[in-house]
């Protein structure tokens, strides 16, 4: 999958501060890929024991890295179409 460049206009549509649109976007990412591997885990390892925990997890030695989009260019898709609300924290503004 071939990377897009992004003109920096359509950042600054959405905020005023380059580097926040960069945090934001990033953080949805690693929320995304947190995601896709809980899921990947419950799909590979159905055995729950009785306490209601996975058991050990199975590896899998071919994986197609290639067979879903990458969880960078959907949070950016998503922050571009306005789906992603963050707030500004007072804590963050002072930093």
């Amino acid at each position: 999958m071939a990377v897009e460049p992004i003109s920096f206009t359509k950042l600054l549509k959405k905020t005023d501060d380059i580097y926040e649109a960069v945090v934001v976007s990033s953080k949805r990412a690693k929320q995304m890929l947190q995601d896709r591997i809980v899921k990947q885990m419950i799909d590979d390892n159905e055995e729950i024991s009785e306490d209601g925990i996975l058991a050990e997890p199975v590896v899998r030695e071919n994986i197609d890295f290639d067979k879903e989009d990458k969880v960078t260019s959907l949070a950016l898709d998503e922050f571009l179409d306005g789906e992603i609300d963050w707030d500004k924290t007072e804590e963050s503004i002072e930093q």
